[in-house]
């Protein structure tokens, strides 16, 4: 991430980073033309949207409607046929995870990616970016070099754990969590790459509605701290308590885009989706 996209702390939220660096009314996840094949499949289909900074997007649709192929293109994890992913003003498309996450753009994966043999903690150190202590250079510097670059990034994954509601479970090993909670590391190691914008895919996906809620309600703090966030979710209900706005696909195409209750009284979607048209 470029350097003048780290704030302090008094500046904004510990765990997000501002909004957008581009100009106000400018969207800060532009997709365009979007289109992925797969030999003679159409996975995704001409899509094309805007996602305004600080506002938090679903994208729903049935099994097979392209949700995941374009939020992977969306990540940097598959090459689009043609189109284009503008991230604050950068083309994306095409180019690597590692590319999009120095820009900003964060995505999490239904099975998460956490260390199942280190701890809570060592999970999200781990996932910051440049830490001095993990350069070769910062080891042969030596302690007094990076100790309070390090010791700050403690204090700062101590309140993120502290708004997961994961204190307690800061030295458990990420392999003896439930499934619940290793969601919400997952989203930890997230926060601690300083996002401007993160991708989920389906963060409630095999989790028990106490736990469902929790996630929920921690994504609803983000987004009104100003952290944008688009979501792919099957759980109707959280989309429509934490979505501003819902994209919905069918067959890889975009076929309708507002709030749910609009989206609940379109013929389309009731046929494709919602189910009762």
């Amino acid at each position: 991430m470029p350097e003048n996209s780290v704030v302090s702390q008094q500046q904004v939220p510990a765990a997000v980073s501002p909004a957008s660096a581009g100009q106000d009314g400018e969207p800060l996840l532009r997709v365009a033309g979007l289109t992925v094949r797969f030999g003679g499949v159409v996975a995704v289909d001409d899509l094309s949207f805007g996602i305004m900074p600080g506002t938090a997007v679903g994208l729903i649709g049935p099994n097979g409607a392209g949700k995941s192929t374009a939020l992977k293109v969306i990540g940097g994890e598959v090459k689009p046929t043609s189109g284009a992913v503008l991230f604050d003003g950068v083309n994306l498309a095409g180019r690597p995870p590692h590319v999009a996450a120095r820009h900003g753009l964060i995505r999490t994966f239904q099975l998460g990616g956490e260390f199942a043999r280190l701890s809570v903690m060592e999970n999200l150190l781990v996932a910051v970016p440049r830490l001095r202590g993990q350069s070769i250079w910062g080891a042969l510097a030596g302690r007094r070099w990076w100790a309070a670059a390090q010791d700050a990034e403690v204090r700062r994954a101590r309140d993120v754990l502290s708004r997961l509601d994961l204190t307690d479970k800061c030295d458990a090993y990420a392999r003896d969590l439930s499934g619940g909670q290793r969601k919400l590391v997952e989203i930890g190691r997230a926060l601690m790459a300083r996002p401007k914008m993160l991708v989920l895919d389906e963060p409630m996906a095999g989790v028990n509605r106490s736990l469902a809620r929790h996630i929920e309600e921690a994504l609803k703090a983000l987004r009104d701290e100003g952290l944008t966030l688009l979501l792919v979710e099957h759980e109707l209900g959280s989309v429509e308590r934490l979505c501003d706005r819902v994209i919905v696909m069918a067959e890889g195409r975009q076929i309708a885009d507002g709030d749910m209750g609009q989206l609940r009284s379109r013929e389309e979607v009731l046929r494709a989706y919602l189910g009762g048209g």
